[in-house]
């Protein structure tokens, strides 16, 4: 058994499990000797991953095909998680949009803040729970460079990411005197299907993108490397470049600028 299979097994729960960042954390947690738990509302995708791990990794790999902007979503999932021993919780589910908030629709803005915030709430506080009793494991949330600073036209979603960062960060305080990991992995431009949902449009940055985007197999490389030794994780030198800009900015200059990039950003644009 691997240490790291030793520290954060014999399970592993992950959300957001059909595309992605999510997909990356699936595939490279069962190469590490962890069984998942795939979570995601796709049931099609989840089997056929569920599949591939089984076939390439030798572990087991369980479906819980879930809509995680649901108010009872920890109800929805016991069956798939009551008997297990979960070591390890990657909220990873996320989404986002672009626009002026008040052209938004309600309905999308209290889903975005049910699944990026609210159920990464509930399931941490569900699964950590058996983590502190046995002294060891870890919860990984995905937020985001966007939750350094807020945007004009992506009010809501920047204000969901930074819930994630500080929240992972307080979580972190309280939870390494009892062994349990916490980290807030902090990606800028991923190569994924979340930036076609949000509307975004990596080209429009031009000879700047090579610099800004990546790929979730560079993200996820670089969050269980650091797990257990880094809380905040940013990735990328350009990115963590924009993180202590944003910093030594004050906050209504750092909020235009960072709003005149999502606007270039946007798929509209």
């Amino acid at each position: 058994m691997s240490k790291f299979a030793e520290k954060y097994g014999p399970w592993a729960v992950v959300t957001g499990a059909s595309a992605g960042i999510g997909t990356e954390y699936a595939l490279r947690i069962a190469e590490r000797g962890v069984n998942v738990v795939l979570v995601a509302r796709r049931r099609d995708r989840l089997e056929e991953l569920a599949s591939t791990i089984e076939d390439m990794y030798r572990v087991k790999a369980r479906v819980a095909p879930a809509d995680l902007t649901s108010r009872d979503i920890v109800e929805v999932l016991q069956p798939a998680i009551a008997d297990l021993d979960v070591g390890l919780l990657v909220n990873c589910a996320g989404m986002g949009t672009t626009g002026p908030f008040l052209d938004q629709d309600p309905g999308i803005q209290e889903a975005m803040l049910n699944l990026n915030c609210r159920a990464p709430a509930l399931l941490t506080h569900e699964l950590a729970q058996g983590m502190r009793e046995r002294g060891r494991g870890g919860v990984i949330v995905v937020s985001s460079l966007s939750g350094f600073c807020a945007a004009r036209g992506m009010t809501n979603y920047n204000a969901t990411k930074a819930y994630d960062l500080i929240f992972a960060e307080g979580l972190a305080s309280e939870l390494k005197a009892h062994g349990v990991d916490v980290q807030a992995m902090c990606p800028g431009g991923t190569y994924t299907e979340f930036q076609r949902v949000a509307g975004l449009e990596p080209k429009n940055f031009g000879p700047l993108q090579r610099l800004m985007f990546t790929t979730p197999t560079a993200v996820v490389a670089m969050s269980l490397a650091t797990l257990g030794g880094r809380v905040t994780v940013v990735q990328g030198w350009m990115n963590r470049l924009l993180v202590i800009s944003m910093k030594l900015m004050p906050r209504r200059i750092s909020t235009w600028v960072f709003g005149a990039f999502m606007e270039r950003f946007s798929a509209g644009h």
